[in-house]
Parts: structure tokens; C-alpha cells; sequence
């Protein structure tokens, strides 16, 4: 069972960030922060079960909330703004869930948007002494995030599909290299995760990236 409350974090135009820190009984001192995508809720398959599987090894867990889906003015602003909209959050989150208490360890874990915060965020320093990054679904056509995650260089693991429109082969093993990472790479899967037409495999997809999270954790 864990305990949950709201964290005070303050964002963009200081405004508050959505949140809910999640701590199990007998909390090790580890962090996972969990960052979602655009539409990609943390209420969705790939997060529900890598939260349950944190929980169940004894992580605190921050999940970062943002619905930028449900601001529209988010998406009506130019994309240098809504940048800096995502890392002003993001970037108090991870502050606020480190003060928590003293971690040796953290792990962030994004989708899609969210893998553009985790790049800001693992190269910006102020780092517990290990990290790690699950880069679910990363914009990796975006040049600042390939050259951020070379630049952190540190445990990694990648999931994509080969039906993503983000998803280059060369690319992404590039980013295992530098990152000496591993990568779940799925056959048919969108950038949701989903291969349309065929539920079965869909759901068979979503195992195979909670097996490779929980050798990764």
C-alpha cells in the first residue's frame, strides 16, 4: 500500500503542476518521475504498469501530470514557447521529487513529449548519483534531443515501434551506442504502442516492455 499526496510545485508563469507523489511501505531510496506524452495519459498501459512495478520494488514515484491535450493555449503557441512551458514544469518537478529525501538513485521514465523534457533534464547536472532513462516512444527526428542524449550518455532504454514516424534504425542505434543502452523495438507499432488491427499483439508489445523495464530496473 501506498501513501499519496500532492506535491506544492510551481511552473511556467509560476503556475501549479499537476502531480501525485506516490510512496509505497518499506520505500527504498529511489526516484522514478514519470513524465507522459501530448495524449499519452500516465493512466495508459506502458505507465500503468511500469508504476505498479516500481511500486512493487519499493520506489517513490512522482508522476508529473501536465494535460498540456487539455490547454489550448498550449498548442496554439509557437513551438520555442510551448518549450519552454514543458521545461519550466518538468524541470520543477524533478527538483521538487528530489527534495523529497536523498536518492541514490533516479530513473525518468517519458513518452514522446515527455523524452524532450527527460534530454533538458539529463544534461542540465544536479544529478543523483545514478541515473537512469526510459525513453518511451522518443522524438528522436528532433536533433537537440538526439545530441542531449549523447551528451547524458547513461543507462538506457529505448522503445519504439517500427511503424513510428520518429523511428529511423540508423538513428536509433546511434543512441544505443552512446548510451551503450538497450532497445525493445516493436514491428508494427504506432507511436501510441498500438499495431491497429491486431489487439492480441498489441497487448503481447506492452509485455515485453514491462519485462525489459524490470531487467532495466
Amino acid at each position: 500500500m501506498a501513501t499519496s499526496k500532492k506535491l506544492t510545485i510551481q511552473g511556467y508563469r509560476e503556475e501549479p503542476v499537476p502531480n501525485r507523489f506516490l510512496r509505497p511501505e518499506g520505500a527504498i531510496d529511489h526516484l522514478a518521475v514519470l513524465m507522459p506524452g501530448l495524449g499519452y495519459t500516465l493512466d495508459m498501459p506502458l505507465f500503468y504498469y511500469a508504476e505498479n512495478l516500481l511500486q512493487q520494488r519499493g520506489w517513490d514515484v512522482l508522476r508529473v501530470e501536465y494535460a498540456y491535450n487539455t490547454r489550448p493555449e498550449f498548442q496554439t503557441l509557437p513551438e520555442q514557447e510551448r518549450d519552454r512551458w514543458l521545461l519550466a514544469d518538468t524541470t520543477a518537478a524533478w527538483r521538487a521529487g528530489l527534495g523529497q529525501r536523498t536518492y541514490e538513485r533516479a530513473v525518468l521514465i517519458g513518452k514522446s513529449l515527455g523524452t524532450l523534457a527527460m534530454g533538458h533534464l539529463l544534461t542540465m547536472g544536479d544529478l543523483p548519483p545514478a541515473v537512469g532513462a526510459v525513453w518511451l516512444t522518443p522524438l528522436l527526428t528532433k536533433e537537440r534531443l538526439r545530441q542531449q542524449i549523447s551528451r547524458y550518455g547513461g543507462p538506457s532504454l529505448f522503445v519504439i515501434g517500427t511503424a513510428d514516424p520518429h523511428f529511423d534504425p540508423v538513428v536509433l542505434e546511434k543512441m544505443q551506442v552512446a548510451t551503450v543502452g538497450e532497445a525493445v523495438v516493436v514491428r508494427n507499432a504506432d507511436h501510441g504502442m498500438d499495431i491497429p488491427g491486431d489487439p492480441i499483439a498489441s497487448v503481447r508489445a506492452v509485455e515485453r516492455v514491462v519485462e525489459a523495464l524490470s531487467r532495466f530496473l
